[in-house]
């Protein structure tokens, strides 16, 4: 039963291998012969033979999360329907990047740092770290390393705000960002060359069809 039961959890991952297969050849297809890019042609679309689709840009403090995907896959989905039907689609994509919220971020982070050390000890934080979700102490021995930091990530977050403040450091350190890197954030222009890269590659991996 055993073989038989591994024989065809194999065959499940042959079939997405496969298929993950040829969605990254056509991915990039796609992006050597600009298939999504709108051209106007000789003569301007007739009503019915366009579609102009837009999506509120994600604002570029941290990474595209589900509900971005959840949100633009139903403009992606009419942008494609219309486009499978012979319509000049236009679908532009961008990122939100105004600068005062990164500046804030930037500034607490600072503040932190300054208050707190590099990297910072908050109060009630560092005890709540070792502790497992029922007070037991947590052996990460024989964890495996990015489960491990993860979970302790999303302690830390949690202790933080528990305490009354939500420490910018404990938010970029709960999303893996290692310590050593956090410390650059505290240069606003930071967050505008760090999260933009990491959201377009998300794009391309979910396969938006943007101009």
């Amino acid at each position: 039963m055993a073989t038989a039961s591994s024989n065809e959890s194999k065959k499940c991952f042959d079939r997405r291998d496969h298929l993950r297969e040829i969605e990254s050849k056509v991915q990039k297809w796609w992006e050597e012969e600009d298939v999504f890019k709108s051209e106007p042609g000789e003569n301007p679309p007739k009503p019915g033979e366009k579609f102009f689709g837009n999506f509120p840009f994600p604002y570029t403090n941290g990474y595209l999360h589900l509900g971005h995907a959840f949100s633009l896959s139903k403009l992606e989905f009419a942008a494609a329907f219309y486009r499978l039907r012979g319509a000049n689609v236009l679908l532009p994509f961008a990122f939100h990047c105004t600068g005062m919220p990164m500046k804030a971020s930037a500034d607490k982070l600072a503040r932190e740092i300054q208050q707190f050390g590099n990297p910072p000890v908050f109060p009630g934080v560092q005890e709540d770290n070792a502790m497992g979700t029922e007070g037991a102490a947590v052996d990460d021995s024989n964890a495996n390393p990015s489960l491990s930091n993860k979970y302790k990530g999303k302690k830390s977050k949690a202790a933080a705000k528990s305490s009354g403040q939500a420490y910018q450091w404990e938010i970029l350190r709960s999303v893996g960002i290692s310590d050593e890197e956090i410390s650059k954030f505290q240069d606003p222009y930071k967050w505008l060359t760090y999260f933009p890269p990491l959201a377009v590659e998300d794009l391309k991996a979910f396969g938006l069809g943007c101009d």
